[in-house]
């Protein structure tokens, strides 16, 4: 979900601007923005108050604990993206301290999130008729996955039957936004996507 802010275009005069980068330093906050409208770059520097936070990242099955500084009339949403010390996080859960979708920084006590800065780690079932055995892959958050496409892991293709997503089953997804993959075994074939680089062994 992309960032945006509402100031004019020196350009084009478009009202809408685009966060391309943002970075909170002595208790200003330094935005670069593109204008959807016309393309145009520049950097915004704003004086703002600060609020402490404190934000719990996951990576796989280990989670880090800090205090982070945001902006106290900024709003947060769970599904946003937030650039922390360089590491991109999404974020999962808001607290206030009662569990919240949204909120104002000067509202919030602790924001949990996912890092979107290392691969992300996503379960494979796949059936063989014979049985259903599970996987994981490591895969960057980007990655698209399509229904019906074939895949293949070192030696074995199976064809993709059905995207779990946090929103329910979907035709297409990116990985950041699957739970679970399940798919069935085919015969090999010559368009398939290999995912053999991304697979680390049970």
């Amino acid at each position: 979900m992309t960032e945006k802010i509402y100031i004019e275009c020196e350009n084009c005069g478009f009202e809408e601007q685009e966060v391309l980068k943002k970075k909170i330093y002595n208790k200003s906050a330094y935005y670069l923005v593109r204008c959807p409208n016309c393309g145009a770059v520049r950097e915004i520097v704003e004086k703002v108050k600060l609020s402490q936070a404190k934000l719990i990242i996951s990576r796989y099955d280990i989670s880090e604990s800090k205090i982070i500084n945001i902006p106290e009339d900024e709003i947060y949403k769970v599904g946003d993206t937030i650039e922390v010390d360089g590491e991109k996080v999404e974020i999962t859960k808001i607290e206030t301290p009662e569990p919240v979708k949204s909120a104002l920084g000067k509202d919030i006590k602790v924001i949990w999130g996912k890092s979107l800065s290392i691969p992300k780690k996503l379960g494979i079932s796949i059936n063989d008729k014979s049985r259903t055995y599970g996987i994981y892959i490591y895969i960057p958050n980007d990655f698209e996955f399509e229904i019906d496409r074939v895949y293949k892991i070192n030696e074995g293709f199976f064809r993709l039957k059905k995207i779990k997503t946090k929103k329910g089953s979907a035709k297409k997804s990116k990985a950041k936004d699957i739970k679970r993959l399940y798919g069935e075994v085919t015969k090999p074939t010559r368009n398939y996507i290999d995912l053999s680089e991304f697979y680390q062994g049970d």
